[in-house]
Order: C-alpha cells, then sequence, then structure tokens
C-alpha cells in the first residue's frame, strides 16, 4: 500500500476579515470568507493551520487557537441572534487578537520548519492579490505552493459600474492569478469562465466550488417592519451594478399611482457611484414613508425581515455568484431577479426572470407578488420546496481535494469540462 500523504501546513490569509470585522454585519463575501475560517481553524482538522496577516511587507501568523478565537467571536457578533445578546464588542476582539501569540518573521519560518514540506498559501478573497510583490515574495521566501478563490471578474467585463482604477486593478489581479497561482478556485461555472478567459490559467488548474448556503435566522421578536401591509426586499450593497435605480423609479411610479403602494425595503451597506440613488432614497417626496434604507442589519435581523417579504428583489447587471440569490431561496423566500447565466445556475427554474431595464416587466411582476392570493408567487413557493441548497461539506470536499493534489505536488491541469459546478 502507498505512505499516506503528508498533509501540509496551512496559511490562511484572513486579512481582510481583521479589517471588515468593525463592520456590524457582513457581505456575501464576509460569509465566504468567515466560512473558510471556521472550517481550517476548527480543533478537529487534520490539517495543521495557521491564521495570516500581511502587514507593510510583514507576514504575521497566529496560532490556531487564537484565530479561531478571533474568528468565533466575529461571527457571533456579525450573527447578533437572540442566543447572543451579549455579543462582544470591536475593540474587545481586536484586543484579543492583538494580545495573542503572534509569530512574526524567523519566528514564522521557524514554526513552519516543524511541518513536512512546503506551506500552503490560500487567499479566500481578493485581498492583496492585485499586488504581485506580495504574492511573489511569500512564494520565494516560505517556498509556499499558492491558492486563491475568485469570487468574480467583473470590473474586467464591466468597468463602467466601478469606480476609475477598478478594472486595472482586477487586470492586474487576474495577471497574478496567471502567473503566481498554483490552484484557483471558482464560486461558479461563470467565474470560471471569466478566469480562463482573462487570467489565462496555464499552469493552473480552475475547480468549480459553489459556496455552502444558510437560511437566514428568523428570531421569532422582532419588530423591525409593519406585516400587516405587503413589502419587498432589495439586499446588497447599493453600488451602480446592482441596479437599485430601476426599483426606485419603479416606486416612484407607484407612490404617484396607487393610494397604498406596497413598501420597499433597501437592506445594505451604501457603496460607490451611487449619488443618483442616495438622492432619491434622502430627497425624494414621493418614496417617503414608502421606501425604507436600512444600512446596518443584522444577520438575524435581515432574516426577520425577508421571512415576511412579499419577494426579494434581485434586479443586477452582473454578479459573480449571488449569495443573496441562494440564501433567499433556501429562507423559502421567492425572488424575482435579473435573467443572468450565473443566476439561472444558482437558481434553476426557481426564481422569476426579469431583463434588468424591463421596468414595465418588473411593474407587473411587483404587483402580481402583492396580492395575498397571487398565482404566480404561489407557483414560486412550490418551486422553492423542491430547491435544494448547495452545502459546505460538498464545497471544502472540492477544496480539500485541491490542497491534497498541491499536498504531491502533482497538480495537473485538467480540461476545464472536468470540473463542474455540485
Amino acid at each position: 500500500m502507498p505512505a499516506p500523504v503528508t498533509k501540509s501546513v496551512l496559511l490562511l490569509d484572513i486579512s481582510r476579515l481583521i479589517w471588515r470585522a468593525r463592520r456590524r454585519g457582513p457581505t456575501g463575501i464576509d460569509r465566504v470568507e468567515l466560512a473558510y475560517a471556521r472550517h481550517f481553524l476548527a480543533e478537529d482538522r487534520e490539517r495543521p493551520a495557521y491564521a495570516v496577516l500581511h502587514l507593510f511587507g510583514f507576514l504575521f501568523a497566529a496560532s490556531r487557537e487564537a484565530g479561531r478565537g478571533f474568528v468565533e467571536q466575529l461571527a457571533a457578533r456579525w450573527q447578533g441572534s437572540a442566543a447572543t445578546p451579549r455579543q462582544p464588542s470591536i475593540i474587545r476582539i481586536y484586543l484579543q487578537l492583538l494580545c495573542s501569540v503572534w509569530f512574526f518573521g524567523f519566528r514564522l519560518r521557524r514554526q513552519l520548519c516543524r511541518h513536512p514540506g512546503p506551506p500552503i498559501f490560500l487567499v479566500v478573497s481578493h485581498h492583496h492579490l492585485a499586488r504581485g510583490h506580495t504574492i511573489d515574495r511569500i512564494r520565494r521566501s516560505l517556498k509556499a505552493r499558492t491558492a486563491c478563490l475568485i469570487h468574480d471578474l467583473i470590473p474586467i467585463e464591466y468597468p463602467e459600474y466601478f469606480q476609475p482604477g477598478w478594472e486595472q486593478r482586477y487586470r492586474r489581479l487576474a495577471g497574478n492569478v496567471s502567473r503566481m497561482f498554483d490552484a484557483v478556485i471558482a464560486n461558479s461555472e461563470s467565474t470560471a469562465r471569466s478566469v480562463r478567459l482573462h487570467s489565462k490559467t496555464g499552469r493552473a488548474a480552475v475547480r468549480v466550488a459553489p459556496p455552502g448556503v444558510h437560511a437566514f435566522p428568523q428570531p421569532k421578536n422582532c419588530s423591525l417592519v409593519n406585516r400587516d401591509h405587503p413589502y419587498f426586499a432589495v439586499l446588497g450593497t447599493i453600488e451602480p451594478r446592482k441596479n437599485h435605480l430601476l426599483l426606485l423609479n419603479l416606486w416612484s411610479r407607484l407612490a404617484a399611482t396607487m393610494p397604498a403602494p406596497p413598501r420597499l425595503l433597501v437592506i445594505g451597506a451604501r457603496g460607490w457611484e451611487n449619488e443618483q440613488v442616495l438622492d432619491m432614497l434622502e430627497r425624494s417626496r414621493r418614496l417617503r414613508g414608502v421606501v425604507e434604507e436600512h444600512n446596518a442589519l443584522s444577520d438575524a435581523q435581515v432574516g426577520s425581515v425577508l421571512s415576511g417579504a412579499r419577494a426579494l428583489l434581485l434586479p443586477s447587471f452582473a454578479e459573480g455568484y449571488g449569495l443573496p440569490l441562494a440564501e433567499a431561496l433556501a429562507s423559502g423566500i421567492p425572488v424575482l431577479c435579473s435573467d443572468l447565466a450565473v443566476f439561472r445556475e444558482v437558481g434553476r427554474d426557481v426564481p422569476e426572470y426579469l431583463d434588468p431595464l424591463d421596468l414595465r416587466a418588473w411593474s407587473e411582476a411587483v404587483l402580481e407578488y402583492s396580492g395575498p392570493d397571487s398565482p404566480k408567487r404561489a407557483a414560486q413557493m412550490r418551486r422553492i420546496s423542491h430547491w435544494r441548497a448547495p452545502r459546505w461539506t460538498d464545497h471544502f470536499s472540492v477544496v480539500e481535494q485541491l490542497l491534497g493534489d498541491l499536498d504531491t505536488g502533482r497538480f495537473e491541469t485538467l480540461p476545464s469540462e472536468a470540473y463542474q459546478p455540485l
């Protein structure tokens, strides 16, 4: 029998998680990063792992125990459930992390010498991926193999929805992936196609692993919204590609033509290049009392609000995966969304798919779903009952197989058709 392969030590970059910990609630990418940290830093994992942070050209590392403590406190803060009434403050989270045992420079190398084989450096966010010198230095100084998760390359394909400079930054990112990474994980087949196109990955295979999805927590005692009147919700950062403007124009029309229109709840942080949307939210008399903005809801509050919505609205122009879509379906919440290839990949035949520019079609769908006895909404609820959410166990099965290939040093590029979404 062949000897069992020794698992290389994993260096999991949590730089972005540390920076994002100050936020009251997570974005979709935050949720994915948190899931990775909880998986690889868990007590029962066979593979040794350290949480690392790259700062000012130096690599810092915490023990698995210190990293796990940070991650679990952050999870409790973001979940904000009734089961954790006394959530840890951000100051306490940062202080405990800073006071933990950190390895720096030669001390980190001494720790790595205790483990056979070269380490594997894993980047789950796009943090640092555009900084080629950072990845190159880690590869050379630690003789590390490298792997990354790509969420999307939308700024290359749709630069008009982003701030100036984002396209160039993502082209550098794609070039670095091509030159410096041994393995790439894509969150969808749509993202994988973009990676193959823009990164020209000749040295690294691309594996497709949809992120796991959990239903939104739904505490019983939450009175953020009056459920006696029908309402809809849109969930996501307020930025141009999310197409909030279509919904605000739609609700402005509904407010002008209906005595009691359904309400719209805009849930998400304010992003960039959104002046017209913010002007309408802050100054429109028609939208006052009809559209509500919520910028800092916890997971529990989001779940409570969405559980009473007639539908979640996602009129995006472009997405890499569409985690709110999957989370809504996992929670039994109907969805009206743009007709995007990645949304069809995730939602299959369940949601109502609409042209993101067709205001009339969205108006008709909203009015149809507003009714208490809506046939179309009832039909989608029946379809939801047959939809199965992607599981983290399946996702990490793909990732663990990828890391196992890196352990052996025989990571081969396979044809794209060898990897299909789960």
